[in-house]
């Protein structure tokens, strides 16, 4: 799914500016362009009620990446009353009128805002301004690995920690429990990479997708991946909080931390079920429908039923769901039944 960019100008040179780095952007992300009533026209629309002011707080809301064509005092003084957590906050780049630079101003690494930085700048010609210590000295922080690697974490308060004995190359190990490929990370030479927890090194990177994982130092933090996929059925109206219930029991019995969940993968007759919807976005998953032809080629591998076919008019619905949405991968979980919701796990390949 693209991302949503939005373009923030006060003056005519930065609403031109704007509208060329939307469409410098177009292709590979959804844009929207704004700035004064009095600048506005068919490529930029003005600030609803006229004004900036009130603007920042749904910007910080509903978009992914501001670009932001003002001093950078502004856009201090107007989204300050609406920063959360980096966990939360969407990129925040702010550019100059000339178009010469592209600052990272907030959420560099998880709202992406030094790629967001890079890429604009890229296709505008400009220079890419990155303040970030990690990027500043060529190395990596625990979030960009976990970006990297799809994975994420909770505890940013050890991340940080990590991230600190990274910058001033301190040997770091990485516990590779969960078998991923770390080929793309391009790590720095002070991590290195054990099949087992040593007590060598001063801090401890733990991919893992386990629950209840024991850490005793606070200088070790687990990255979890996001690499399980949820095939489910439900019948009509299901509330969220059965179904949400009955995914963390799931997990839960097959000690899953429920970051670990990705997708929630069903059919197109469940693709505006509310307590579905709902439930995934509890969890912070997407919603995969997969194609009735799609079910229908696999669906002879998994036991069906004469009942759901009449409802659905397809034999089964979690198994081959979940089976396609994971690139036919691992079965962690076989169907699980009960309550009018039907449920199954499987690994992406």
């Amino acid at each position: 799914m693209k991302k949503r960019w939005a373009f923030l100008s006060v003056s005519r040179d930065g609403a031109a500016l704007s509208r060329r780095c939307a469409q410098a952007m177009a292709g590979d992300a959804d844009t929207e362009v704004y700035t004064l009533k009095k600048y506005a026209d068919a490529g930029a629309q003005p600030y609803p009620g006229g004004k900036l002011g009130p603007f920042w707080e749904r910007a910080m809301t509903n978009y992914d990446v501001l670009v932001c064509v003002m001093a950078a005092g502004i856009v201090v003084r107007g989204i300050a009353p609406y920063i959360r957590h980096k966990s939360k906050d969407p990129a925040v780049l702010v550019l100059d009128a000339g178009g010469r630079y592209v600052i990272s101003l907030l959420s560099g690494h998880l709202g992406g805002a030094n790629a967001a930085a890079r890429q604009l700048a890229a296709r505008i010609g400009a220079e890419p301004v990155i303040t970030t210590g990690t990027d500043v000295a060529g190395t990596l922080a625990v979030d960009s690995l976990a970006q990297k690697i799809n994975c994420t974490f909770t505890d940013f308060e050890a991340a940080k920690n990590v991230t600190a004995l990274i910058l001033d190359r301190k040997p770091v190990e990485i516990f590779n429990a969960a078998g991923i490929d770390l080929f793309a990370a391009a790590l720095p030479n002070t991590l290195t990479v054990s099949e087992h927890m040593t007590e060598s090194s001063s801090g401890q990177i733990v991919i893992s997708e386990r629950d209840e994982l024991s850490l005793q130092s606070d200088h070790q933090v687990q990255l979890i991946p996001r690499n399980v996929v949820l095939g489910i059925g439900c019948k009509k109206n299901t509330p969220a909080e059965r179904i949400t219930a009955k995914v963390r029991a799931l997990l839960k019995a097959h000690h899953l931390h429920p970051k670990t969940l990705a997708v929630f993968a069903t059919i197109g007759l469940k693709a505006q079920e509310q307590g579905l919807l709902q439930s995934a976005d509890v969890f912070g998953a997407s919603v995969k429908i997969i194609g009735d032809e799609a079910v229908k080629a696999v669906q002879n591998n998994f036991k069906g039923s004469d009942f759901v076919e009449k409802i659905t008019g397809l034999r089964c619905v979690s198994e081959p769901a979940g089976y396609v949405a994971s690139g036919r991968g691992v079965c962690i979980a076989p169907v699980v039944k009960g309550d009018g919701v039907t449920l199954s796990l499987w690994k992406m390949r």
